[in-house]
């Protein structure tokens, strides 16, 4: 019992080290002008995208196509019924869209962080010791860099505070210890059920980018800076993806 809480632990402090690095990175980048922050958001929604369609949708597609299928669909639609249903209880000013936003987006994380956790709990009880381990743990420490980065920037764009931006961050890799604890004592993972999970985030988080993040960017400073950041963060995103799988 005492390797599956030490699976746990690594499992999150892995989570916390990439999204924390990554809400640091985002603190270098100034807010000053609505075109920045048009840049910015845009540049977060496209860090989402390239995680979304390169990354998680591929590993999902691989373990259950019709499970991946499903757990778009519901993950899209839940997205959907939170945003109406936030939007019928407020009519939020710009900066308070860009909260919700953030808040929806850790969200989105936390839930796509769990089946990353239990992979990495499976290896590590299995051979703590393992060169496969110490690779896992390296890729999704850096695959949590652009995630923490997509959330600090959207929090920062609705004038977050920093000390309520690090709490979400840190609860959003709550679900990654948790997933990393079952790993460890499970010592397998269901391919259906990791499919449908890794589908409803990756769902959610392409609602989130396409109906939240871009037309916020878009009313900013117009369609050419929300483009130009969704490129840029598309773009850096996949390189890293790239590199990693390299």
């Amino acid at each position: 019992m005492g390797l599956v809480f030490c699976a746990a632990v690594l499992g999150f402090l892995v989570g916390v080290s990439g999204a924390g690095f990554g809400g640091l990175v985002s603190g270098l980048c100034p807010l000053v002008t609505r075109k920045q922050q048009s840049l910015l958001m845009g540049s977060a929604g496209g860090i989402m995208l390239a995680v979304v369609i390169w990354d998680l949708f591929p590993e999902a597609w691989h373990l259950s196509p019709v499970h991946t299928i499903t757990g778009l669909t519901v993950g899209a639609l839940f997205l959907l019924l939170l945003r109406r249903h936030d939007q019928a209880a407020t009519a939020p000013t710009p900066e308070a869209r860009f909260t919700k936003t953030g808040h929806l987006l850790g969200l989105g994380i936390a839930l796509h962080n769990f089946p990353e956790g239990l992979a990495v709990g499976t290896v590590f009880a299995h051979d703590p010791s393992s060169a496969l381990w110490w690779r896992l743990s390296l890729l999704m420490a850096l695959h949590n860099i652009p995630e923490g980065i997509a959330v600090a920037t959207t929090l920062r764009l609705g004038k977050t505070k920093w000390w309520p931006i690090a709490r979400i961050l840190f609860w959003s890799e709550v679900p990654m210890a948790i997933g990393a604890f079952l790993g460890g004592v499970l010592g397998r993972i269901a391919p259906p059920w990791s499919a449908t999970a890794l589908g409803f985030a990756g769902g959610a988080m392409l609602t989130l980018v396409l109906v939240e993040m871009m037309p916020l960017a878009t009313r900013l400073a117009g369609w050419p800076s929300a483009l130009t950041g969704l490129g840029l963060g598309t773009g850096s995103a996949r390189l890293l993806i790239l590199c990693l799988a390299a």
